[in-house]
């Protein structure tokens, strides 16, 4: 699937790439408008349980790729990875100067997500908030496939100006304080609870190299909404999801299948709203598929 648009320049001009299930999909925008889009069956052996494994062969797709007109130019690169095997968690500290977060936050993490310096990236933010302590957003991302996809776009001479998971890319996407997030394909899922526009729960999975069919997708959908709404009542009794709280359900297993959004209704009880991102772009353009790369050109405007 491919749309040509008006050739792109450098003046604001933002290409944000993602990875979902086997597919390489690329966006182009200068400012808020899209001018081209383009998703690529990726080969057999690029991709390993779901995260690029293959620099040499993924730059390579990548590198023939943007040798189409449409994605010609000077431009910010941003990439945003699987959030398969990452962890986000909410983690407080007392507000004393002697308790240093680069000390303690490591081993926090270590202690209530399984983080190992050896195999994982840590990363964190302190939140602006009311709490009494010091809250942190704090995120653990294997390793491995952070360090090739970085090694992919320098194998493709394609300088690579920020990179982020799936998960912060569909909060950011859908621009709610509050929401259930369902990001889906034939290979997989994406899943995140945000409160206050923050990730406080994702699940990911990846269903293997053989996709699950259009029949089963509407069940997929279902279970995985239901398992993560109900983990986070369970986790946070005194503040449970309301059923105000809109769902959103994107990718291309909801866009294929209209079943899906029907299950969801039938079964939640909650409202599955509408995707209308504040970009503009051509009426055949399919959003819903490309939630994650209008998230990283988000990040831009």
């Amino acid at each position: 699937m491919a749309a040509v648009g008006k050739a792109w320049g450098a003046d604001r001009a933002v290409l944000a790439v993602s990875i979902a299930g086997m597919k390489l999909k690329l966006l182009a925008c200068r400012g808020k408008e899209v001018t081209a889009w383009e998703t690529v069956d990726l080969p057999a052996g690029l991709m390993s349980g779901g995260l690029p494994s293959n620099p040499p062969g993924l730059a390579g797709v990548i590198k023939t790729t943007l040798k189409r007109k449409e994605f010609s130019g000077r431009v910010r690169v941003l990439a945003a990875l699987p959030s398969l095997y990452s962890v986000c968690r909410i983690m407080e500290l007392p507000d004393l100067p002697r308790i240093k977060p680069e000390t303690v936050l490591p081993q926090q993490a270590r202690r209530d997500i399984g983080y190992s310096a050896e195999n994982s990236l840590l990363f964190w933010q302190r939140l602006n908030n009311q709490s009494d302590g010091r809250q942190f957003m704090v995120v653990s991302v294997p390793k491995e496939p952070v360090v090739a996809i970085v090694q992919t776009f320098q194998t493709a001479e394609v300088p690579l100006s920020k990179l982020e998971t799936a998960t912060f890319s569909l909060c950011r996407a859908v621009n709610e304080t509050d929401a259930v997030i369902l990001e889906i394909d034939q290979y997989g899922f994406e899943s995140t609870i945000m409160r206050d526009h923050i990730p406080v729960i994702t699940r990911s999975q990846f269903s293997g190299q053989r996709p699950w069919d259009a029949e089963s997708l509407p069940a997929h959908v279902t279970d995985a909404l239901q398992r993560i709404i109900s983990f986070h009542d369970e986790n946070n009794p005194g503040s449970p999801l309301s059923a105000s709280v809109p769902s959103y359900l994107l990718g291309s297993g909801v866009s294929g299948n209209p079943g899906v959004i029907e299950a969801a209704n039938a079964v939640l009880g909650r409202p599955v709203a509408d995707f209308d991102p504040p970009l503009t772009y051509p009426a055949d353009f399919p959003k819903s598929e490309f939630a994650v790369n209008i998230g990283l050109v988000l990040k831009e405007l």
